[in-house]
């Protein structure tokens, strides 16, 4: 078997550049699976552990109002491993000059003489709050971050219409703010306007008029166990207006964390296959051809008595190589892209606690999918090889009858491309398959960039007609909105109304916030599927698709809209027919007639009969700083948020996106480039007989290299065309599995992806012909005759 060995290497020596690209299309597949897969499980892990070391709660219950003493019973209760207590409410926080003037705050009241049993944080920046208890403050990390605050700060949260000062005392990671949002109903990550305080208990106690008192109880229950504990909890606490328990799986921050993780797995599974399938295709046409210019070869050598299991596991072995060639970096390349994949993710959270392992497992796993994936590549060709029998081989490969397309008389421009292409139309369509899977990776790269850009626009440019929002807290009459009316440089204002509200239909139900619009509304624009802006029928509520679907709603179909913090004390519904659907790629907000939503949920909930939450204002563009810095000292504005604030906002969310988008790409051109190398460069090694006999009968390399061209072209043309539909499929495929809690995307691919992605495919074809045409120059013409001869 020596004989074999040696013609191996020689084998790979002779055909190393285009080893050396099948092995690089191999190496990013197993990068791709290896690092996706790698950042995976290190989140996964980062956010597990974190959960586990500060004990964040597996069903919370909010209250009305209820006495401290009610833990001891509940402490007590079957399945309860841990109770906590606590006062949480939100409330203006006004700030420092030079920071934002006011934002919404969270005060979370923590005990004083010990950590908490549930729900702890991790210290990032400064110390725990003191003992004895004073008025400071801990700030969650983001928060803090985007204010820029640090120990010893002053911030003044305003309770009981009293503005009282906080100072700083440390910087924290909490397990319920990973993603640091308000709630399960805005679901944007905002920590320039919204931000958690963790307080002393005892003189916050006081300040709010709640000695003693909890309004929330944070549980740790038994595995398996917290919506039986959770439900358990809420009977014993009847009396004191509890809310329906919220479980782990339904916190807010947590469905982010689980949603982005769900939406990062198709691409782990769907890239590194699409990668590997076209390495082991590109290895499949080599090895073809390569078996056909080897038959004399092969012929020998089963005449000297090698046996057919021997030939094919030699072709077999030749796959291997390539295997090992692309496995061994690309489990490097994608040990790295892990790292990167988990760096940019925890830039854009705050994870307590950050895990990076290297995961062996995966590393062999992406190693052996490279070898079989190339073993399965060489395979065919190699019984191919194995079946000749050994007489027939020596006799060299028999001429192909030529179809009746390529007896006809054409110009020698046009009858030499095409009488190849026609002479072995399975090569041709396995060559253009391969130019087709770099024309589908392109579209797809440039596909996500396309769809975010026009969700994202249709979001900022057609829903968002305003330049400035304002939040009230708490709601005001509509009376706010005729003073605001009345100010210089405002052009426009509309009210608002917002309600956090359970969605259900069918037995399905989905936490939202329903919104409230005029009739005549022109700052916040609801499109239909077509971009005709549609506005709420009496009676009606328009909704975007990803809700319907969550939802099983239909145009027509009845469903009831409850207050999510209905208490037995306080409860508020309201019926209403779905109407047509709208685009919304951000959230999905129920939308109704204001009035309406005034009439069936304002006097329920205590609020005035004109009840607005916030407003949208037009203004003139040189008086927008002017108006901006006014809302902010008007008492009862809690958030100001500019138009161009939003942009940089939701910028910031989707830059780890972005980041991965382009990394997606640039493996996708360097997929290409291979692919298209290979296929060119197979096609001019191939032909380098006929082109020895072109040149010894005068052809110029000039009018060679135009042949070798319109060759390739036509084949690339074929392939890239092949390649527009399902790149066109996978690319909406991918998009709708990848839709998280806070973004659904609107498939879309502008034609200018699908030009640059066929040109590009076919520059790259232009450009990698020019290596083996190079060979073809070199040769003198001793050399062409001899290989003519042969």
């Amino acid at each position: 078997m020596s004989r074999l060995r040696t013609k191996l290497w020689r084998d790979v020596r002779a055909a190393r550049w285009q080893f050396a690209a099948i092995g690089l299309v191999a190496s990013l597949g197993v990068a791709m699976f290896h690092g996706a897969l790698v950042g995976y499980e290190n989140q996964k892990a980062s956010y597990r552990g974190s959960y586990q070391r500060l004990r964040f709660a597996d069903v919370t219950v909010a209250l009305e109002r209820a006495p401290r003493s009610v833990l001891v019973p509940i402490a007590r209760m079957p399945g309860v491993r841990a109770a906590e207590g606590r006062l949480v409410t939100e409330l203006e926080v006004e700030q420092e000059r030079g920071r934002r003037p006011r934002v919404v705050g969270r005060l979370i009241t923590l005990p004083t003489a010990a950590e908490p049993s549930v729900n702890r944080l991790r210290i990032l920046e400064g110390r725990a709050l003191a003992n004895p208890p004073r008025r400071e403050a801990l700030l969650e990390a983001s928060f803090a971050r985007a204010h820029g605050y640090r120990p010893g700060d002053r911030l003044y949260p305003v309770i009981g219409g009293r503005r009282v000062a906080f100072t700083v005392a440390g910087v924290v990671a909490s397990p319920e703010y990973i993603y640091p949002v308000q709630s399960k109903q805005f679901l944007l990550p905002s920590p320039e306007t919204f931000g958690v305080l963790f307080v002393p208990q005892r003189p916050v106690e006081a300040l709010l008029g709640m000695s003693g008192s909890i309004n929330e109880v944070a549980l740790l229950t038994a595995p398996g166990k917290e919506r039986e504990v959770g439900a358990a909890v809420a009977r014993r606490l009847r009396a004191y207006g509890p809310r329906e328990p919220q479980p782990q799986s339904e916190q807010p921050s947590n469905q982010l964390l689980q949603s982005d993780l769900e939406g990062y797995k198709p691409f782990a599974v769907v890239m590194p296959i699409l990668f590997l399938g076209t390495a082991a295709l590109a290895l499949s046409l080599v090895l073809a051809r390569w078996v056909q210019a080897q038959r004399g070869q092969v012929g020998f050598l089963r005449a000297s008595g090698f046996p057919a299991r021997a030939i094919l596991a030699h072709y077999v072995e030749l796959g291997l190589v390539a295997g090992v060639v692309g496995g061994i970096p690309g489990v490097a390349l994608g040990h790295l892209l892990g790292i990167v994949i988990s760096k940019l993710y925890e830039q854009l959270l705050h994870m307590p606690y950050q895990v990076r392992e290297p995961h062996p497992e995966l590393a062999l796993a992406g190693f052996l999918l490279a070898l079989a994936a190339c073993a399965l590549g060489a395979l065919g060709p190699a019984r191919q090889a194995a079946a000749i029998p050994p007489a027939e081989a020596m006799r060299g490969q028999m001429p192909v009858r030529p179809s009746r397309a390529a007896r006809v008389r054409l110009p020698l421009l046009i009858a030499f491309p095409l009488r190849n292409l026609l002479r072995r139309p399975l090569r041709t369509v396995g060559t253009a398959a391969g130019v087709a899977c770099a024309v589908v990776l392109l579209i797809l790269s440039g596909s996500f960039v396309d769809s975010m850009d026009e969700s994202m626009g249709i979001y900022l440019r057609e829903i968002q007609g305003y330049d400035v929002s304002v939040g009230f807290m708490p709601a005001r009459g509509e009376s706010v909105i005729f003073h605001l009316r009345q100010w210089p440089g405002v052009l426009r204002v509309e009210p608002s109304l917002e309600v956090p509200v359970r969605a259900a239909h069918g037995g399905r139900e989905k936490e939202t916030v329903a919104i409230g619009v005029p009739p005549d509304a022109r700052l916040r624009r609801l499109p239909g599927p077509g971009g005709r802006p549609l506005r709420p029928a009496p009676g009606t509520a328009l909704f975007s698709e990803v809700l319907a679907r969550r939802l099983d709603a239909e145009i027509g179909d009845r469903l009831r809209l409850e207050y999510t913090q209905n208490t037995r004390h306080r409860r508020a519904r309201a019926d209403v027919r779905a109407g047509p659907l709208i685009l919304q790629p951000v959230g999905y907000p129920v939308y109704l007639r204001l009035a309406e939503l005034q009439r069936r949920f304002a006097a329920p909930l205590g609020l005035p009969p004109d009840a607005v939450t916030g407003a949208l204002l037009k203004v003139d563009p040189r008086a927008l700083a002017g108006v901006r810095d006014r809302l902010h000292r008007t008492d009862g504005v809690a958030v100001v948020q500019t138009k161009r604030e939003l942009e940089k906002q939701i910028g910031d969310l989707t830059e780890y996106s972005r980041t991965f988008i382009w990394v997606m790409f640039l493996f996708g051109a360097a997929m290409a480039l291979a692919v298209t190398y290979t296929a060119a460069d197979i096609v001019v090694w191939e032909r380098t007989r006929e082109l020895a006999t072109l040149r010894t009968l005068g052809f110029s390399m000039r009018r060679i290299a135009l042949l070798v061209s319109i060759e390739n072209l036509a084949m690339a043309g074929l392939g890239a065309l092949a390649g527009i539909l399902p790149g066109r499929w996978l690319a909406h495929y991918l998009i709708a599995a990848s839709q998280t809690e806070g973004f659904s995307l609107q498939a879309t691919i502008y034609p200018k992806t699908y030009l640059l992605a066929v040109a590009g495919t076919l520059v790259l074809v232009f450009v990698g012909q020019w290596p083996g045409l190079r060979r073809i120059r070199r040769l003198d013409l001793a050399e062409a005759i001899r290989l003519r001869d042969e």
